[in-house]
């Protein structure tokens, strides 16, 4: 048995006489609960000692068959240890005053204490959740707390639906689950991963890939006692139908023609809204969560504009592609093939996404380019048709690219006042194996839909040839 002393007071006078033992009192001499009454494992308690002829010097302590140990203080509070695979116990707690020529209470005041295990608490942090439809993966983070104390949680487990209790790691509490194979639909097995991991760790049973979730989660403590299951609401798995994810950050309208663009260019895709219900559908978690579901697919095909988003757990304010980037990246180095269309705002700061994008820089000059419904986008590289937006284009977004980037179209613009700059409105980049691994529009690719049957071929040109490999 031991016990750790979370918090006391105490002090120590008298007058010295002649010696005689002292006298020891605790200040409740008895505690006589049984059942759900018995108190739990952190216990208050006090004491005090006098001496008829002399003073108090210091106190002992003894608690069941441990050795007795020195305090100057008079109440403490007592984190008192429940055997493993005890629900209740009782402990002898002794304690003895000892004066000031070191002699001790020959009868130690005594009291019983009884305990009684406390059951442990777990949640889910329920912002942290998806909303209830998903693309392919389910992120959370969890909670766990004890009143005997949180070091007396041993373990924690979970599972989806009707499956089997699998344990996890208390340590690790942001856990993503994702199917092992993406594509089937019904009851699967999932893998599990803690934190940023690129790994998993473990799987779980019964993962409805395709439908319906529910994830449950518990815990149990030293004295074997399980919590109360917590469960989340009923959370939709899309599964995989495509190598194709195209990633909207438009609303509906536009998103709508993207999507017809991408069904007459490449067929089937699928899609994740991230504009959607004011920003909420984006992931509470770019990684894991984009990250764990972009990596599945071999192409991604993300659209969006200068539009700023709060992310809807941690507050922070950014642009799509501002949040994305990190993970833009790691597809890229993953061998993955990312399209992206886009548009800046005047004087965007480009820290977050210049060297994942191969952006040099915007022009520094005041003013606007206007692009018009009469001027062209000219291809740059051969088996590439040119384009053409159907409406006069104000504030259009032209960049200095990268030294790695390849020029893949300049736009004719027309300066308005002092403006000066780049005509290169889209570019691509190469990985070392010389395949296309990166291709990016700084003008949104929707908008380029005058000539309409040239906007479908070049799309198709780049998913279907560019990234063919």
């Amino acid at each position: 048995m031991s016990l750790l002393i979370l918090f006391s007071f105490g002090c120590k006078k008298g007058e010295q006489n002649a010696n005689a033992a002292p006298d020891t009192t605790i200040s409740i001499e008895a505690i006589n609960l049984v059942g759900e009454n018995r108190l739990n494992s952190t216990v208050r308690l006090t004491w005090f000692g006098t001496d008829i002829d002399g003073y108090v010097d210091y106190y002992e302590i003894k608690v069941n068959d441990s050795e007795w140990f020195k305090t100057n203080l008079q109440d403490s509070i007592f984190l008192f240890d429940i055997e493993p695979g005890e629900d209740s116990t009782d402990i002898e707690f002794l304690v003895r005053a000892v004066d000031d020529e070191g002699l001790g209470d020959p009868s130690p005041a005594f009291l019983s204490v009884p305990l009684k295990n406390s059951p442990p608490q777990a949640s889910f942090e329920e912002e942290t959740l998806p909303p209830d439809s998903t693309n392919l993966v389910i992120t959370f983070r969890y909670q766990v707390s004890d009143p005997d104390g949180n070091e007396t949680v041993k373990q924690a487990f979970i599972k989806a639906n009707n499956g089997d209790w699998t344990e996890i790691d208390l340590n690790k509490r942001l856990v993503s689950l994702i199917a092992e194979d993406t594509k089937v639909t019904g009851s699967t097995t999932a893998s599990f991963y803690y934190g940023n991991e690129e790994e998993p760790t473990g799987t779980i049973n019964d993962f409805n890939n395709g439908g319906g979730n529910i994830i449950q989660l518990k815990v149990v403590d030293i004295a074997n006692t399980e919590s109360v299951v917590d469960s989340t609401l009923v959370i939709k798995v899309k599964e995989q139908t495509s190598d194709l994810l195209v990633v909207g950050g438009h609303n509906a309208g536009i998103s709508k023609q993207y999507a017809d663009l991408v069904s007459a260019a490449y067929g089937v895709a699928d899609y994740a809204d991230f504009a959607g219900n004011s920003g909420l559908n984006q992931p509470r978690f770019w990684n894991p969560s984009f990250q764990l579901m972009a990596l599945s697919y071999d192409k991604v095909f993300f659209h969006t504009n200068e539009a700023t988003f709060s992310n809807p757990l941690t507050g922070a304010d950014g642009t799509l592609l501002d949040f994305a980037s990190p993970v833009i990246q790691t597809l890229v180095d993953n061998d993955r093939k990312v399209l992206v269309s886009t548009s800046f705002a005047t004087g965007t700061d480009l820290t977050a996404i210049k060297s994942v994008l191969s952006i040099d820089s915007l022009s520094p000059a005041k003013g606007q380019a206007f692009f018009t419904n009469d001027s062209f986008a000219v291809a740059q590289k051969p088996g590439y048709l040119d384009l053409q937006p159907s409406s006069f284009l104000l504030a259009t977004d032209p960049i200095y690219e990268a030294l790695d980037a390849e020029v893949l179209y300049t736009a004719q613009l027309t300066p308005s006042g002092p403006w000066y700059g780049p005509r290169t409105i889209a570019i691509t980049r190469k990985n070392q194996q010389d395949n296309v691994s990166l291709v990016l529009f700084t003008i949104e690719y929707h908008t380029l839909d005058k000539l309409k049957s040239n906007q479908e071929q070049v799309l198709s040109k780049v998913i279907n040839e560019e990234f063919n490999w």
